[in-house]
């Protein structure tokens, strides 16, 4: 029988994806986790909330999850992970339960300190399984923001001169009075 079944290649190739499709699914999690960037130019100093949605596709309830967020810099040359306390992020979420079909969404603030290209991904830790499941990596481009504003400048630039300039003066008009 195993002769006849070998001797079909339409019948191989049939065992052969019907196989590696079950070993896949096999693979897959239930869990499912998204993260979205927020819109518009980010600037040093801004706190944008990144969204994350993590989603039991399952049928059994997930207990005890772990989220967070993982910052890497992307900066051609220097690429490396980014320490998350100085950026002010949140460092962890657990939920505690989620149903099947139940979604959980979360914001995570983020204050950008530097400029340059980094990404970000969120990853579940299921305390059960052996793999943690981890977003897209959201790729984004912090902007440098000027650090000199010049309706602070001006003043101080422009008033300093000029009130060193009058109490000179008021000194000069105070000797020649003869009252210095």
């Amino acid at each position: 029988m195993i002769k006849g079944i070998l001797s079909n290649p339409i019948l191989v190739m049939t065992v052969i994806l019907f196989s590696s499709c079950t070993v896949f699914a096999k693979g897959t999690s239930p869990i499912q986790v998204i993260l979205q960037r927020p819109v518009g130019t980010l600037r040093m100093g801004d706190t944008p909330k990144f969204t994350g949605i993590v989603t039991n596709s399952g049928q059994h309830t997930k207990e005890r999850l772990i989220v967070y967020l993982s910052l890497v810099s992307l900066e051609p040359g220097n690429e490396h992970p980014v320490d998350l306390e100085d950026w002010s992020a949140q460092k962890a979420l657990r939920i505690d339960s989620l149903l099947p079909g139940q979604v959980n969404t979360h914001d995570w603030g983020m204050r950008l300190i530097q400029s340059g290209k980094y990404g970000v991904a969120l990853t579940v830790v299921n305390p059960r399984e052996k793999k943690p499941v981890v977003s897209d990596l959201v790729p984004f481009d912090v902007q440098r923001k000027p650090m000199l504003s010049v309706s602070r400048i001006f003043p101080v630039a422009l008033g300093e001169p000029v009130a060193l300039l009058m109490l000179f003066g008021l000194i000069l008009v105070a000797q020649r009075k003869g009252k210095l």
